[in-house]
């Protein structure tokens, strides 16, 4: 194992089911890239795709990369709620593992929305069957974010383990910058250092999405970052194929494979640092 982890959030980007599907066929491009950049990561993938197009999952699988689930919807845990979540995320992962014939291992929370509000989440993940999860972002944020949690992998009291979402930064200033729309709109120079540095660090792993590449989408606006975030979305999609092999050519980790190399974690009780 080697570098920095990639993984993908395969999820369904429209404005609603009458556009044009698109993540498919950049999800296939990018399998073909990954294959000659010589990389194997970890896809997450909701549960609506992997109902809709169980042959893409398939596809993902037989390539060599983990399958991991990303919520049964792609809709932030707290509006879920506990019980409904339990419900549906079981039969996700029931769906995953009929396609790639094997345990589904690990989790990401749909925009990182393992929050205060939904700290019951990891308990369920435990009793569902999970052994890792990557749904926390560690520091303030316009979406979900956890100000206060650990930023180095750590293990929740259910015994699940978390790799947290790298941030990189200066003193209180922190971010991202190796996923999404931080990643493709930084400049070159800072994400390398951010990689280098990641590299450095136990959990060092970088997010994507099927968007990200594809700077032909027509554009609209998502409700969730308004008219002004919209357009950041599409900011950079025409150079990320080629920012993101000089970042994880030849890594081969998987993040079930980060996860079980990891020892000695600290626990993370959010009961306790609340009492």
């Amino acid at each position: 194992m080697s570098g920095v982890a990639f993984t993908l959030d395969l999820e369904d980007h429209r404005p609603g089911p009458d556009a044009e599907l698109r993540y498919p066929s950049i999800t296939d491009s990018l399998l073909d890239d990954l294959d000659e950049w010589g990389a194997t990561g970890t896809f997450f993938v909701v549960g609506d795709v992997v109902r809709d197009h169980p042959e893409l999952v398939a596809r993902v699988a037989g390539r060599g990369h983990e399958i991991a689930l990303h919520g049964a919807r792609h809709v932030p845990l707290p509006e879920v709620g506990e019980d409904s979540f339990r419900t549906e995320t079981a039969e996700a992962a029931d769906m995953v593992s009929q396609i790639v014939q094997r345990p589904v291992s690990g989790f990401r929370a749909p925009i990182f929305s393992l929050v205060e509000d939904s700290a019951w989440a990891p308990a369920a993940l435990t009793d569902i069957g999970f052994g890792y999860s990557s749904s926390v972002l560690p520091a303030r944020n316009p979406l979900y974010g956890w100000n206060g949690a650990p930023r180095t992998p750590f293990v929740w009291p259910s015994g699940l383990i978390e790799l947290p979402c790298p941030l990189f930064g200066i003193g209180p200033v922190v971010l991202p910058l190796l996923g999404g729309t931080y990643l493709r709109v930084s400049p070159g120079p800072l994400t390398r250092w951010a990689s280098r540095a990641g590299a450095r660090r136990p959990g060092a792993w970088l997010y994507v999405h099927p968007y990200d590449f594809d700077p032909a989408e027509v554009r609209w606006v998502v409700p969730e970052v308004g008219r002004i975030g919209s357009r950041v979305l599409w900011w950079g999609r025409s150079t990320m194929s080629a920012r993101v092999r000089k970042l994880v050519a030849g890594s081969d980790i998987t993040m079930s494979e980060m996860a079980a190399s990891l020892t000695d974690l600290p626990t993370f009780d959010p009961k306790e640092e609340t009492a």
